[in-house]
């Protein structure tokens, strides 16, 4: 039998495309995800996977927390963990303690534990210290999971039509080359997704836990705000505007000083010279006016002693 491309492009279409079925080879089927009537236990366990039950679907979820705890003494507290982690069976993927004794320090721990153990080692971690803040978080991936599970089923399918096209190939040795680069790339892609798979395994087996504690001698936890803590809050935060518009000003007057100096010594030279000009427009043999009036006081003074 000789090989031809066009048989490789027909076989290529059907694999990875969808398209009409050819003698000889099985049609792919486009990815899509598991559903609970679809899923079988040939398909889990062939993945590696345990046995899915007919009918049932094993949800995945992506679990996340983060515990802000608060302590009087950080000395105990790395043990602590290190008893929490051998209890349930989680490790730490990240830590950091920053600080010294004698100044108070503050760590973080990023915690894996398994996906069924993660409630426990939630409510465990809040007695290490008082809880300052509790957030925890979920992200369904289950139908990202079984899209990869079903493309990966599909490109090996793919891999096996072209193993047996290429044992069988007699054609020219572009056509064989051909064959060659597309099971390089459906390889690569397969790779790729069995990459991903992984992930998907390994963040819904294990959960993440977030743990930061800080130390605070004689830390007292926030109360409900009465009506006296209102308005104190109100007073600071009034003065703290005020503050805040005082400090704007005074910023604002050392920016404008040096304007205020660029103009205050461009206008001196205009001021004095107009002030030079309306002094020369007088004429220097003028009387003043006071003078004038007293030469006519003295005038009706001397008129009137005559009478």
């Amino acid at each position: 039998m000789r090989f031809s491309f066009s048989m490789l492009l027909a076989l290529l279409l059907v694999g990875g495309c969808g398209g009409a079925e050819q003698p000889g080879y099985e049609r792919a089927e486009p990815a899509q995800a598991i559903t609970p009537d679809e899923a079988s236990p040939d398909e889990a366990a062939d993945l590696g996977g345990p046995a899915v039950p007919p009918g049932f679907v094993d949800r995945k979820i992506v679990y996340t927390a983060t515990v802000d705890l608060v302590v009087e003494d950080f000395d105990p507290v790395p043990a602590e963990i290190d008893a929490l982690l051998k209890r349930f069976d989680a490790y730490v993927a990240h830590s950091e303690i920053l600080g010294s004794p004698g100044r108070p320090r503050h760590g973080e721990w990023v915690i894996r534990v398994p996906v069924d153990r993660y409630s426990e080692l939630l409510a465990a971690a809040r007695e290490l210290g008082e809880p300052r803040s509790v957030r925890s978080d979920s992200r369904d991936v289950t139908e990202e999971y079984y899209d990869v599970e079903a493309r990966i089923r599909n490109k090996r399918q793919e891999e096996q039509r072209l193993l047996k096209l290429l044992e069988t190939a007699t054609g020219e040795l572009k056509d064989v080359l051909e064959i060659e680069r597309e099971l390089s790339r459906v390889r690569e892609e397969t790779e790729r997704m069995e990459g991903r798979l992984r992930v998907l395994q390994d963040t819904t087996s294990l959960t993440t836990v977030t743990l930061r504690i800080e130390e605070i001698e004689n830390y007292v936890p926030p109360e409900v705000a009465g009506y006296g803590t209102r308005a104190r809050r109100a007073w600071e935060q009034s003065l703290s505007a005020l503050l805040a518009t005082v400090q704007t000003a005074s910023l604002v007057a050392v920016a404008l000083l040096p304007w205020a100096a660029v103009v205050f010594v461009l206008g001196l030279p205009v001021f004095l010279l107009r002030r030079l000009f309306r002094s020369g427009r007088k004429s220097p043999f003028s009387v003043p006016a006071a003078v004038i009036t007293s030469d006519e006081d003295r005038t009706t003074s001397a008129g009137d002693e005559k009478r």
